[in-house]
């Protein structure tokens, strides 16, 4: 009976040593018994690579061994059985890669989920709260986790907690912020052209209409400029104890020479201007007064204040500024004009 062999691509050293080793084995078993224990040994080897059964038959063919159909038969036996094996294990591998990969999809899924709920569970607010303090009236507003605000005339402030960060957010008017310590969840503020980050201080934020200053008594906080989208933008710097940094529209933070402390007295209901520009004047005493105050400066005249006063004293110190600075005041039915004089 003729036989078709598949040819596999092997080294001819290493086929010398598989003949060499197949002939060893038709020898050993050529007259044994069916049962054996070199015969299970042989199987083992034969089912071990199609190879051996290849080089098996060589030998045999040479020694006109497979005259017999029922020796063929029974290696064709063995090689049935290998070949079985072989799908059973090919099946086997497959049913466990497929189990994995439900198991990646499972695990990924619940991941996916889980990280979303996380997002939406530290995105929803623990707490709110949002304070528009009327003309000439002060507030003091204590937080949910200690923090003290002291909120000047004319504020629009709006304070949220999530579960992760704390935030401020300063429409107009001024503050004073005693922030409680909590590292794990910074308190951030934002007031236009200036992002503030407190690291545990006492501060006061001020936000004018052409900038943005920040006066620490104790402690540090972080001073960023940032555009109108909240993209920060430029270097970022750290105030100390008693440091003062001014922030204006698309300008990098600067230290300015000022006494921090002149920031806090609002709270005593005393101003303190230190060469305050007409617009700074004319926008602090509204947050005093029912009639808003608008000034008119020109690059020529733009005077310069030093003064302190007293917030109930608010009409006799406009009556007085044309007496110390070059300023013409004129009053209409809506609004009160400090005109700079050249």
């Amino acid at each position: 009976m003729s036989q078709t062999v598949q040819q596999i691509n092997i080294s001819p050293k290493h086929i010398k040593s598989l003949r060499e080793t197949a002939a060893r084995w038709f020898f050993r078993i050529k007259n044994t018994e069916p049962d054996h224990p070199d015969r299970g040994q042989f199987e083992a080897w034969l089912m071990a690579n199609p190879v051996h059964a290849q080089e098996y038959l060589a030998v045999s063919s040479v020694w006109e061994d497979f005259d017999s159909t029922a020796k063929i038969q029974s290696l064709a036996d063995i090689m049935e059985r290998k070949t079985n094996e072989l799908r059973d294990e090919r099946s086997k591998k497959l049913k466990q890669l497929a189990n994995r990969a439900v198991h990646f999809m499972v695990v990924l899924g619940v991941s996916l989920f889980g990280y979303h709920f996380w997002q939406d569970w530290a995105a929803r607010p623990v707490f709110q709260v949002a304070n528009i303090t009327p003309v000439g009236q002060m507030q003091e507003q204590v937080l949910a986790d200690g923090s003290k605000l002291i909120i000047n005339a004319n504020t629009n402030i709006e304070v949220t907690y999530y579960r992760d960060r704390r935030t401020a957010k300063i429409s107009q008017g001024e503050v004073i912020f005693d922030v409680a310590k909590d590292p794990s969840r910074p308190f951030v503020i934002d007031s236009g052209h200036a992002r503030i980050t407190v690291l545990g201080t006492h501060f006061v934020v001020n936000r004018l209409n052409g900038l943005v200053r920040v006066s620490v008594d104790h402690g540090s906080v972080r001073v960023e400029a940032q555009d109108s989208t909240g993209a920060n933008i430029l270097t970022p710097i750290v105030l100390h104890n008693g440091e003062v940094a001014e922030v204006k529209p698309g300008e990098m933070p600067q230290r300015v020479e000022r006494n921090a402390a002149d920031a806090f007295t609002f709270q005593n209901g005393t101003l303190v201007f230190d060469e305050a520009s007409l617009e700074e004047i004319s926008e602090t005493l509204s947050r005093y007064r029912k009639i808003p105050i608008k000034s008119i400066t020109t690059r020529h005249s733009d005077p310069h204040v030093t003064a302190v006063m007293k917030v109930r004293d608010t009409e006799r110190f406009l009556a007085l500024l044309p007496e110390i600075s070059p300023i013409k005041i004129e009053q209409t039915d809506n609004q009160t004009l400090l005109i700079g004089k050249k």
